[in-house]
C-alpha cells in the first residue's frame, strides 16, 4: 500500500479542508456540473451527489447520501468497486465500463488535498460516453446520410435531393426543441430517419431510445417508461428498472407506432408531455427529463382522431412539425441505388457473386413495391437465396400479399403487354388497388374491410387478377 507522507502527519498539525466544501451552497454548485459528480469522505462515506449521477447510477440520493460507496457495487455495477478501492488507497483513478443501468460510462476518483498535502475527501466525476440505441433492431438495409444521393455505385449515403429537405426540416425542428412526427407508408425508412437526426451510433451521440408502442400493454406502460424505484415494494430486482424516459434523458425518445398506444396510455403520456416531468413506480419524487422527441407511425391520424381511437391532445404535441416519407415506387433513382447497395452487402459473403439478368432488372423496375424499401431488400435476399451466379426472371419472387404486377401508370415487363382497352386499364388499376390493400393491412380480410366490400368479393377479384 502506498502512503503519502503527509497523510501520516497528526490530525492536529493539519490543516483543515475548505469550508465551502459543508456550505449548502456547495450541493447547488455540483448541480451545475453536466456529468455525474459526487463528494466522498476519505472513509468512503457519499457526502453529496448531484442529480445526473442519480441518472446514471439509477439511485435515488437518499439511498446514496451518507451510504458507503462501495456498497452500491451490487446494485450499481463493478465499475463502482474499482473506484471504491481506489479511494481507499487515496489513489486517483479513471476506468470505463457499463454499469447495470445499462450506461457506458468513464469514471474517475480525483483525491482532494489541502495546501499541506492532506486528503481530506474526494471527488468522483461519471460521464456517459457513447452507446448504441435501446430497443433499435439492428437493419443493414437502408441508411441515410447528410447529403444528397450521387449516381448509383457511387458508394455515397442513401439520400435522395426530396429525402434530404425531410431529413433537414426534421433535424432543424429538433435542434430547435421541436416534436417531429414521422408518417408514410411502412417500410419508408421513417425509424432510419429517426436514427439519423437523432445521431444515433456516433461515438458522442447522445442517447437514442427507441420504443416500440406497439409492445406496450397498459399495465407495461408505467414500468417501461418511467422505470421502477430501487427498493420499493414493487422492485423484484433489487437494483429497480430504468425507464425509457430516463434512458433517453439529455438525447431523443423515439415513440415507433405511438397510434398503437392503448387511450389510457395515451392519455398518460400526454401528462408527460405537458409537465417534462415523471415518476418512478414506488417513488413520490417528480424528475425532470430533457428529451427531444420524435414519434412515428404509418395509420391515418385523421381518421383515427375522428372516430376517438387517437387523442386529440396527444396529437397536437406530437406534431408540431408532421414530415410524410415519400414511397418507394415514387423515387426510381432510389431504387436502383439501393438495388446496388443490397447487392453489394449480398455479395461481400456470397460466393459465386450474384448479378441481375436484364429480365430480372425490367421486373424490378416496373414493381410498385407496396412494401417499399423492406420489399425491396426481401425480393432481392430471396433471388440471392435462390439463383447462381445470375438472378433472372424466375427468380423475381415477392411475398404473398404483394404482388409483382406494377402500378398502372408504369411499364410492363418481360414480354407483357400493356392493356390497351379503357376496361383493362381499369381492371389493372383495381387490381394495384386490392394489391396494394392486402399488403398493408397484412391480411384479404383486413384489405376487405379497409376498402369497405366483402372478402368474397375481394378474393374472387384477385383470382381474377392472376
Amino acid at each position: 500500500m502506498k502512503f503519502y507522507a503527509n497523510d501520516l502527519t497528526p490530525s492536529g498539525q493539519r490543516r483543515l479542508r475548505p469550508s465551502f466544501i459543508d456550505e449548502p451552497q456547495f450541493g447547488a454548485f455540483l448541480e451545475a456540473f453536466p456529468d455525474g459528480v459526487a463528494l466522498l469522505e476519505t472513509d468512503g462515506t457519499i457526502k453529496l451527489v448531484n442529480g445526473k449521477l442519480e441518472l446514471l447510477l439509477n439511485l435515488a440520493r437518499g439511498d446514496l447520501v451518507g451510504s458507503d460507496l462501495a456498497k452500491h457495487a451490487k446494485t450499481a455495477g463493478p465499475l463502482v468497486q474499482k473506484l471504491a478501492s481506489a479511494l481507499r488507497q487515496l489513489k486517483r483513478t479513471e476506468v470505463s465500463g457499463t454499469l447495470n443501468s445499462q450506461r457506458n460510462v468513464t469514471a474517475s476518483i480525483g483525491i482532494l488535498r489541502t495546501p499541506d498535502g492532506g486528503a481530506y475527501g474526494a471527488l468522483l466525476t461519471m460521464r456517459e460516453t457513447g452507446r448504441h440505441s435501446r430497443g433499435y433492431e439492428r437493419s443493414d438495409h437502408f441508411r441515410f446520410g447528410a447529403e444528397p444521393l450521387p449516381a448509383a455505385g457511387g458508394g455515397g449515403p442513401m439520400l435522395t435531393p426530396r429525402l434530404a429537405t425531410i431529413a433537414r426540416r426534421a433535424a432543424t425542428a429538433i435542434e430547435r426543441g421541436s416534436a417531429v412526427l414521422l408518417t408514410g407508408e411502412t417500410g419508408t425508412g421513417k425509424t432510419e430517419l429517426a436514427r439519423f437526426i437523432g445521431k444515433a451510433g456516433a461515438s458522442d451521440a447522445p442517447p437514442f431510445v427507441h420504443v416500440n408502442c406497439g409492445m406496450l400493454s397498459d399495465a407495461q406502460f408505467d414500468a417501461e417508461m418511467f422505470g421502477i424505484e430501487p427498493g420499493s415494494s414493487l422492485d423484484t430486482s433489487t437494483r429497480g428498472k430504468l425507464g425509457f424516459v430516463e434512458a433517453a434523458d439529455g438525447g431523443t425518445l423515439f415513440l415507433d407506432q405511438v397510434t398503437d398506444l392503448s387511450p389510457v396510455s395515451q392519455m398518460k403520456l400526454v401528462a408527460f408531455l405537458e409537465s417534462q416531468t415523471f415518476s418512478r413506480l414506488g417513488s413520490m419524487q417528480r424528475r425532470k427529463a430533457r428529451i427531444s422527441l420524435v414519434t412515428a407511425t404509418n395509420a391515418d391520424l385523421p381518421d383515427l382522431i375522428g372516430s376517438g381511437a387517437f387523442r386529440r391532445d396527444l396529437y397536437y404535441r406530437i406534431a408540431v412539425v408532421t414530415l410524410e416519407l415519400p414511397a418507394l415506387r415514387d423515387q426510381p433513382e432510389l431504387v436502383a441505388a439501393l438495388t446496388e447497395n443490397v447487392l453489394r452487402r449480398l455479395n461481400a459473403g456470397r460466393t459465386p457473386t450474384l448479378q441481375l439478368s436484364a429480365a430480372f432488372s425490367k421486373r424490378l423496375s416496373a414493381h410498385a413495391f407496396p412494401g417499399n424499401v423492406r420489399e425491396l431488400t426481401n425480393i432481392l435476399e430471396r433471388a440471392a437465396a435462390s439463383a447462381e451466379d445470375m438472378a433472372l426472371a424466375e427468380h423475381f419472387i415477392v411475398a404473398e400479399g404483394a404482388s409483382s404486377r406494377p402500378a398502372p401508370a408504369r411499364p410492363v415487363g418481360d414480354g407483357e403487354t400493356s392493356p390497351q382497352s379503357f376496361r383493362d386499364l381499369m381492371q389493372a388499376f383495381e387490381s394495384w388497388v386490392l394489391e396494394k390493400s392486402i399488403a398493408e393491412h397484412g391480411s384479404k380480410r383486413g384489405a376487405a374491410k379497409a376498402l369497405g366490400i366483402d372478402i368474397a368479393t375481394l378474393v374472387r377479384k384477385t383470382k381474377r387478377a392472376k
